[in-house]
């Protein structure tokens, strides 16, 4: 029994290290495109931990640390800005998707218990924004409306200011990840089906309207679906998916630009920007992180 708790602390020791200090990999371009228009000359994959289980979603703080949902482990994980991996919440509710609100509040969607919680940025007190609903991603506006993907309901949702729920919009058939363009009225939605991601404008009430296809990502080789996962923006308008066939990148007028390569086999489920000046893009890939770095920052 000693040896076996033994082997299970090394393993989640080995899995908070940080980025090692290696050569790093070479991430290259599935369509031999102008990769550098994205990337740091010579920045090369940096290898952060391992050992992660179902990383959902992430958040960011003003400083540039940066919070996961390790869910099938039931916590969540903070990444400081030199790269080391703690854990900043136990027993998360199986926490899957994850944001940090104007109010400071760390807004989580928990999936085993149903509902959407508020949390201090301590981590340590909960409020209950609404129950009855599960969902992978979720994004608060500077103006406290939270709008979640509900995907089996084949609806995007959202709560008011108020804490009133109702349904934003159910044009998009399996709606997963969701992202808001700085500077922008536009919240874009991934659909986990197809290969398209859709636009959509945020009317003052917070409706969803006048739904346009943003982009149409690449298929992947020997799969029915594309699956895209988290969703993330640069400074200079390109939008980063993740997929299985690596970080899809997508220009303002609608094209996949590059499709940088995954640092490992199991294709791409997150990205997200962080670190001080949020030029370190962070993709999980299996059960491993890794970062790269980017001439362009992200949201601010």
């Amino acid at each position: 029994m000693v040896g076996r708790l033994f082997i299970i602390l090394s393993l989640m020791a080995l899995s908070m290290l940080p980025a090692c200090a290696g050569k790093g990999l070479e991430p290259k371009s599935r369509k031999n495109g102008d990769i550098e228009s994205v990337l740091e000359p010579g920045s090369k994959w940096e290898f952060i931990g391992r050992g992660f289980q179902l990383t959902a979603d992430s958040a960011v703080d003003n400083s540039g640390g940066v919070y996961f949902t390790d869910a099938q482990t039931n916590r969540i994980l903070k990444i400081d800005p030199e790269g080391k991996i703690t854990v900043w919440k136990e027993d998360s509710g199986r926490a899957h998707g994850i944001t940090i609100g104007a109010d400071g509040r760390f807004y989580a969607g928990q999936h085993d218990r149903m509902r959407i919680v508020a949390i201090s940025p301590e981590g340590k007190d909960e409020t209950v924004i609404a129950e009855g609903m599960q969902t992978h991603h979720l994004i608060v506006t500077a103006g406290n409306r939270v709008y979640f993907s509900e995907a089996p309901k084949h609806q995007v949702s959202l709560i008011d200011s108020n804490g009133n729920f109702r349904v934003a919009t159910k044009e998009v058939d399996w709606p997963h990840g969701l992202h808001i363009l700085t500077g922008k009225s536009q919240l874009i939605v991934t659909d986990s089906k197809n290969g398209d991601f859709w636009s959509f404008e945020m009317q003052t009430d917070g409706s969803l309207t006048n739904r346009k296809t943003f982009c149409r990502l690449e298929p992947v080789e020997h799969r029915s679906e594309i699956d895209p996962g988290g969703i993330t923006s640069d400074t200079a308008g390109y939008v980063f998916v993740a997929t299985h066939s690596g970080i899809q990148v997508c220009d303002a007028n609608g094209s996949v630009r590059e499709i940088v390569s995954p640092p490992g086999n199991g294709g791409v489920s997150n990205v997200f920007f962080a670190g001080p000046d949020l030029h370190w893009l962070y993709a999980t890939d299996g059960d491993q992180l890794f970062r790269l770095h980017l001439k362009n920052g992200g949201p601010h």
